[in-house]
């Protein structure tokens, strides 16, 4: 582009007449062109100019002056560029010599940025195209050079070069997207390839032969773009500044937006600092990328060059913000602001431990630790709990942290009365994780979570003594006996349960309490209150009868009931009553005359009830009369022949009026629920 020798063109193919059919146009000249019609230039379309300044650090262009005054004196845009000689000093010496000698920017809006034109070595430097450098010195050598230009001039030069150039020298290196590409491709196939570092030019040099005089290009954009090309490197705002939460963090959120005017179809970056209220300030860097359709609208920039972002903060008191628009030329400030934020502090606390507690009647977790919500520490806040039980199911718990905790005052210096110590009852046995936060009025703070394994009760203990049959006059009863009690609560009387299958195939379950006294099994076992059962179960027929027993515990997280087992028992028709007609005759009471009837009788399967009997007349004239009585008397004599109990003798006396003759005949009737019958005890005869 600007070597002193004859242009060293390679590949690269020359052109006459032809333009893109989009852009800006613009040229670029050198002493080889001296006397530019400036003007002509101007008429013909072109917009922007560079101009040769120097080249290596030994070479002005004697032109220089007229060509960038003449250029803007027609109301171009120009600017500078220096042809690098690499291998002849460094980067920096080359870019202190080119902006001492009119590689300098303003942001004025008419000078074009500082431009890197590096490409072929020119002959006269006696090495190969790549001045005999080795791609990683060249990239080095580059970025020397535009860090420079950068901090004497506020930007980064751009870079003119060719694709095959730079891929061949410098490895196709990347890490240059802060400087614009100039890119040099004699052809009209406006598909032209860039490096990979750039996804696209911001100029083309397209002909060194025409229209325009020396090399001709064009700004890849409209004319507005080309403007803000060469003035000010960035634009933006910094439209708020407040204050968001979410459940556990509180954050200052800035929006705005930012452009690179040298790239504005790029979203680039903005800077935020944030001083906190002990004056420390720390940088953050995001993109500008969020969609705002309304800068699209106002400047022509794209819609992705908002920037709204959070960043998080640990305390309360006054921050104050700033943002910069940064660009590849320069960063341009986009203002401060101040936000006095109040209750920023998350809640503190410890979860600090997990235990449990066992009674005879409870089986608890025990949950302790403190809580502080710092941004209201004068008032007790909650512990939340969530529980989950060995079945999955999760369950929260609210807990006011308000219990004395003198250790937590003197550590916090928030005062004492923030502890929690909360008892949860449970109902299962196995493993639970519990889960503790603290609880804020503007988000909460987990304070970890814990895992206890809560372990069965043992079931209850217990014996099935006996089975047996008892009758009472008009009932009959299956009885099982026996004992049972909990182990972990001896002292309370526990549930037995008795079911009892009938021999029609029903099954009928009846619940009982063991709260007969027991003191043998108090010795055995060394326990108080009374664990005996004596189950009565009433039974209405005849057959085989099982009755199986199940002790039932009271304390929770029994490990299930106890089976004490089964017996059987037959249910049979019970013996008709046994008895005796001791005696008959005529008793005579105030001349009435009555046949006396005496002896004893007794149901042998309720031989302690005294038992009906019934007293049968035939009369002298055949009729036969029946008379009931109870044999109620005492006769000691029968009890202790049977050893029985109870009164069962009578005496009857019927009055008749009748002379002939009478038979008298007892019977005892039975009152066993399965009694076999009534009996007769004997007849008697008599003449009255």
């Amino acid at each position: 582009m600007g070597q002193r020798s004859a242009r060293v063109q390679g590949l690269l193919t020359a052109q006459s007449s032809w333009t893109p059919p989009f852009g800006i146009q613009g040229l670029d000249v050198s002493s080889y062109q001296p006397s530019v019609d400036w003007q002509q230039q101007w008429n013909m379309g072109a917009r922007f100019a560079y101009v040769k300044a120097t080249e290596g650090n030994y070479y002005t262009s004697p032109s220089y002056a007229s060509q960038y005054n003449g250029s803007r004196s027609v109301g171009m845009i120009r600017g500078a560029y220096h042809f690098a000689i690499p291998s002849w000093s460094s980067g920096a010496d080359q870019a202190n010599y080119f902006v001492q000698n009119g590689g300098g920017w303003t942001s004025d809006g008419a000078t074009m940025p500082p431009v890197l034109d590096i490409e072929y070595a020119p002959s006269y430097v006696g090495t190969n195209s790549c001045y005999g450098m080795s791609p990683s010195a060249l990239i080095t050598w580059i970025h020397n050079f535009g860090d420079t230009v950068r901090s004497l001039t506020g930007r980064y030069p751009m870079i003119y070069s060719t694709t095959d150039w730079w891929q061949t020298c410098t490895g196709d290196a990347t890490g240059f997207s802060d400087y614009p590409l100039w890119i040099a491709a004699y052809t009209t196939n406006t598909a032209i390839g860039t490096p990979s570092n750039w996804p696209s030019y911001s100029v083309w040099q397209y002909s060194s032969t025409g229209p325009l005089n020396g090399d001709s290009n064009v700004w890849n954009g409209d004319y507005a773009s080309l403007q803000r090309f060469a003035g000010n490197p960035a634009r933006g705002s910094f439209d708020s500044l407040s204050l968001v939460r979410d459940t556990t963090s509180a954050y200052l959120k800035v929006t705005g937006w930012s452009v690179d005017l040298s790239q504005p179809w790029v979203s680039t970056p903005v800077n935020i600092s944030v001083t906190d209220p002990s004056n420390a300030t720390a940088a953050y860097s995001f993109t500008a990328n969020t969609y705002r359709p309304d800068v699209d609208n106002a400047f022509g920039y794209g819609p992705a060059h908002g920037f709204d972002n959070s960043i998080q903060i640990t305390k309360s008191g006054t921050y104050k913000v700033c943002a910069t628009a940064v660009s590849v030329n320069g960063n341009v400030d986009l203002g401060c602001k101040s936000y006095q934020a109040a209750g920023v502090e998350p809640p503190i606390g410890s979860f600090d431990s997990l235990t449990q507690i066992r009674t005879p009647t409870d089986v608890s977790l025990r949950l302790s630790g403190w809580a502080i919500d710092r941004a209201n520490s004068t008032t007790a806040s909650f512990a939340d709990a969530y529980v989950t039980d060995p079945s999955g199911q999760t369950t929260g718990y609210r807990i006011t942290a308000n219990i004395p905790r003198p250790d937590v005052g003197t550590a916090t210096g928030y005062g004492s009365n923030h502890g929690f110590d909360k008892s949860i009852s449970l109902s299962k046995a196995g493993n639970y994780h519990v889960c503790m936060y603290a609880i804020g009025q503007y988000y909460n703070t987990g304070l970890g979570c814990k895992d206890i394994t809560v372990g069965s009760n043992p079931p209850p203990m217990g014996y099935y003594d006996s089975i047996r049959v008892d009758q009472t006059p008009g009932s009959a009863n299956v009885v099982a006996t026996g004992w049972a009690f909990d182990p972990s609560n001896p002292a309370a009387s526990i549930p037995v349960h008795v079911y009892l299958r009938a021999p029609d195939g029903s099954n009928v379950g009846t619940a009982f309490t063991a709260n007969q006294a027991r003191p043998d099994l108090n010795n055995v076992f060394g326990i108080a209150g009374d664990h005996g059962f004596s189950a009565s179960l009433p039974v209405t027929t005849t057959g085989t009868y099982t009755a199986c027993a199940y002790a039932i515990p009271v304390a929770p997280l029994a490990s299930g009931n106890t089976s004490l087992g089964c017996m059987t028992i037959q249910v049979t028709n019970t013996p008709i009553p046994n008895g005796y007609l001791d005696s008959v005759g005529v008793a005579t009471v105030s001349t009435q005359a009555n046949i006396k009837a005496t002896g004893w009788t007794y149901d042998p399967a309720v031989p302690g009830s005294s038992t009906p009997v019934h007293v049968y007349i035939t009369y002298p004239d055949g009729t036969r009369l029946g008379y009931a009585f109870t044999a109620n008397l005492a006769r000691p004599d029968v009890n202790s022949a049977f050893k029985i109990t109870g009164n069962h003798g009578y005496s009857t006396q019927v009055p008749i009026t009748q002379r002939g003759r009478y038979t008298v005949c007892t019977y005892g009737i039975g009152i066993a629920q399965f009694s076999s019958g009534n009996a007769l005890l004997g007849c008697q005869g008599l003449t009255y």
